[in-house]
Formats: structure tokens, sequence, C-alpha cells
């Protein structure tokens, strides 16, 4: 099935879903993600009509969102978010939970930039290989002796990958 195809189903099917279901348009209009994944996940995915998925959503629209966007985006609550706002989201609110440097906030931006964007990287970043990390956009950042700087480097990368970005890009992987 191509894409565009398998995105216009979703979209008709969960605003028809929605008129069915008065609890899942309640968890929609107060826009209440755990409501809405939850009903999601039982009520909606995997049924054999069209066997809709996170996993299959992710790819269709190739953005690594959580699954109540989406939702939101079908039925025009709000737009479904980019792949760079996504990153840029996660990256503020990695940054401002560890209070990093401005230079320790690009490095976690780069280092977010290049795992959404490259899938070996991506593999090197969960397994913890540094060797990711000899990529061109880090020498500028300062190379290997400035992440050997970066003090709060492994609980920052931890959170990085306890991330919602990088659990929905597991998903294209």
């Amino acid at each position: 099935m191509d894409v565009m195809t398998f995105r216009g189903s979703f979209e008709r099917d969960v605003r028809e879903f929605t008129a069915r279901h008065p609890d899942f348009r309640e968890a929609v209009d107060e826009q209440d993600d755990d409501a809405v994944e939850t009903i999601l996940q039982e009520r909606f995915f995997h049924r054999p009509e069209m066997f809709y998925s996170v996993d299959k959503l992710v790819t269709a629209y190739g953005v690594p969102a959580p699954t109540p966007a989406f939702v939101y985006g079908a039925l025009g609550k709000r737009p479904l978010p980019s792949r760079d706002q996504i990153i840029d989201d996660t990256v503020d609110s990695i940054a401002a939970q560890f209070n990093l440097r401005y230079s320790e906030q690009r490095w976690l931006n780069a280092t977010a930039q290049l795992i959404a964007d490259d899938p070996i990287a991506f593999r090197k970043f969960i397994a913890g290989d540094f060797t990711l990390f000899g990529a061109s956009q880090f020498n500028r950042l300062g190379g290997l002796s400035a992440l050997a700087a970066f003090s709060a480097r492994d609980q920052v990368f931890e959170a990085l990958r306890q991330s919602s970005l990088v659990k929905q890009s597991a998903l294209q992987q």
C-alpha cells in the first residue's frame, strides 16, 4: 500500500471512530494524551481492516511523533509537528532538565539531529559506541576533547536514549 493511501485511510477512519465513540471524542477534546493512547491501543489499532499501528504511522508520515499527535493532526486539533520541531522540543526539554550550557546543548542537538537522520548513527548511539562522535559536525564543536569536558554527558545521553524522539525513531529503523 502506498503511504498517501495509508494516511488518507487513517485520517478518515480516526474521524469515523471519533464520531462513534464519545469517550474518545472527549479525550481528544481535552487533549488527554494518555486516554487517547489507551483507547487507540485497546479499540482502534491492530484491527484487520487496515491494521493501523504506531510504527506504521511513524513510517507513513515520516515523523517520529507520539501517537496522540497523529490523532490531533487528523482531527484538525493541532498540526502534526515536524521532525525538526520534535528534535528541538526534545533538546530543549533535556537541556532544561540538566541546566546545560550553550556548548553542551549544541552537542546534544548535533547528536539528536544525527541519530534522527542516520540509521547507522542511531544504532551506534543506542549501543553506546562513541565512534559516532568522530563525525564532522562534532569536530566543529571541539571534537572528542570537548565531549570529554561535557560533565553530565552520560546522564544527558541516557535521557536522550529514553526520550520519545528515540523511542519513536526506533520504529523507523
